[in-house]
C-alpha cells in the first residue's frame, strides 16, 4: 500500500494520471473514471534568443539568467544547444524541478548589447482533463503541498476578502475538483484579459489584489487571482510559464511575450492545467474549455517567489518575463514600464514545425 500511495503521489508530480491502487480511497461508483487524453502531438525546432541592451560604458560584471525549454510535464525536448553567448555561461538547473536555465557572467562587458541565443527541438503534448462529473479519489493531504498551499506568497495572499469571494463561489461543494471548477469560472466571469479588454492593465507585477481591483489585467494577474483562490479553500495551484508558439507564426521571427498557466492538484488525477485566458475564449459548448493545454505550448520555469541558481544579489525572484539580468549587482529592469515602455532585456522566437497531428479529427485545445 504504501508503494501504491507513493507511485500515485509522484504521479501527480510529474503531471501523470496514475491509476489508484487497492487499499488507497477509490472514486465513487457514480464518478466517472479519472483519466487524462492526450488529443495533440508537436514537434518544433525553435530558435530563442534573448538580448539585454543598454549596458552602460564603464560596467564592471554582467549577469545573465536566461530560462530555456526543458524536460516537464507533457513537453520533451529531443535536442538542444547553446548556440551563442557572450562571456562564460553554463548551463544550469534551478532549484525545485523549477527548470533549466542558461547562465551568463561577463567581466568588463563591452558597451551595448549583449544576446544568448539557444536552439532546442521540443515535443509538446496537448492534453484534457475531462473534468464534468468528476470528484477527486481521495481527500488530501495538506502537508505534502506546503509550498502550493502557501497564503503568505507574495502577489498571491490568501486576504480576507479572497476568502469571502472563495467561499461565495464554492458554496458548499467540498470536492477538490468541482470546486476548482467554480472557481476557474468564477476568474474567467469576474475579470478580463487586456485581449478581450483592452482597458484593463497590459503588464506588471501580476497580483491578486491587482487583479480584483482592475477587473482583470494580464494572465499572470487572472492567474495569481486563481491561485489565492485555490489555497483559501484547501487546493494546491502553482503556476507556470513559457511562450506559445501559435501556426500562424511558424517561419517567421516575432516577440512571443510570454504566457502563463495555472496548475491544481486533485487525487486521481494529479496537477491539472489550465489557462484561464485560452479558456474563456472558447465557445461553452465546447468539451475543451477547462482542464485542457494546447500543444502550442513551451514551458520554461515554475513558480515565483524562488532564488536563483546561482542566487542573484535580488535575493528571490517574484516577476520575470524571459529572464533576469543584472550589471554591478542592480537588477535590470526585466518588466515592461507601466507605459509599455520595452523591457532592457528582450526574447524573439523562429521556429519550425516538424510535425503535428490531432487525435480528435482535427478538434484544437484553447490556445
Amino acid at each position: 500500500m504504501k508503494n501504491s500511495i507513493a507511485l500515485a503521489f509522484l504521479g501527480g508530480l510529474l503531471g501523470l494520471a496514475v491509476p489508484v491502487a487497492a487499499g488507497v480511497p477509490a472514486v465513487s461508483d457514480a464518478a466517472p473514471a479519472l483519466a487524462s487524453t492526450v488529443v495533440e502531438t508537436r514537434v518544433v525546432k525553435l530558435t530563442q534568443t534573448v538580448t539585454l541592451t543598454d549596458i552602460p560604458e564603464g560596467a564592471r560584471q554582467l549577469r545573465m539568467w536566461v530560462p530555456v525549454p526543458s524536460d516537464g510535464s507533457w513537453q520533451r525536448v529531443l535536442d538542444s544547444r547553446v548556440v551563442s553567448a557572450p562571456g562564460e555561461w553554463k548551463l544550469l538547473n534551478q532549484s525545485e524541478g523549477r527548470g533549466k536555465f542558461v547562465y551568463v557572467e561577463v567581466q568588463n562587458p563591452a558597451p551595448g548589447s549583449a544576446t544568448v541565443v539557444f536552439e532546442a527541438t521540443v515535443e509538446r503534448k496537448g492534453v484534457h482533463f475531462p473534468l464534468d462529473g468528476v470528484t477527486a479519489a481521495s481527500a488530501l493531504q495538506p502537508g505534502l503541498f506546503t509550498e502550493h498551499l502557501d497564503p503568505s506568497a507574495p502577489l498571491m495572499e490568501v486576504t480576507p476578502q479572497i476568502r469571502k469571494l472563495a467561499d461565495q463561489a464554492c458554496g458548499d461543494e467540498r470536492d477538490v475538483v468541482r470546486q476548482a471548477v467554480k472557481l476557474l469560472r468564477h476568474v474567467a466571469a469576474t475579470a478580463d484579459h487586456y485581449s478581450k479588454d483592452p482597458s484593463k492593465p497590459h503588464c506588471g507585477p501580476g497580483a491578486a489584489d491587482d487583479c480584483l481591483t482592475n477587473g482583470g489585467g494580464c494572465c499572470t494577474d487572472l492567474h495569481s487571482l486563481f491561485i489565492a483562490l485555490a489555497r483559501a479553500r484547501g487546493i494546491p495551484a502553482r503556476i507556470q510559464f513559457g511562450y506559445r508558439l501559435l501556426d500562424s507564426r511558424a517561419g517567421t521571427t516575432f516577440d512571443p511575450s510570454y504566457r502563463c498557466y495555472v496548475e491544481f492538484f486533485a487525487p486521481g488525477l494529479g496537477w491539472v492545467p489550465n489557462d484561464i485566458v485560452a479558456s474563456d475564449g472558447v465557445k461553452a459548448s465546447s468539451r475543451y474549455d477547462w482542464g485542457s493545454l494546447s500543444a502550442t505550448r513551451i514551458w520554461l520555469w515554475s513558480g515565483r517567489n524562488f532564488e536563483l541558481n546561482p542566487p542573484a544579489a535580488a535575493g528571490r525572484i517574484n516577476s520575470m518575463f524571459c529572464g533576469w539580468a543584472e550589471i554591478d549587482g542592480k537588477p535590470v529592469d526585466v518588466l515592461p514600464d507601466a507605459d509599455d515602455t520595452p523591457s532592457r532585456l528582450g526574447r524573439t522566437l523562429n521556429f519550425q514545425i516538424l510535425h503535428s497531428e490531432r487525435n480528435d479529427g482535427g478538434t484544437r485545445l484553447p490556445e
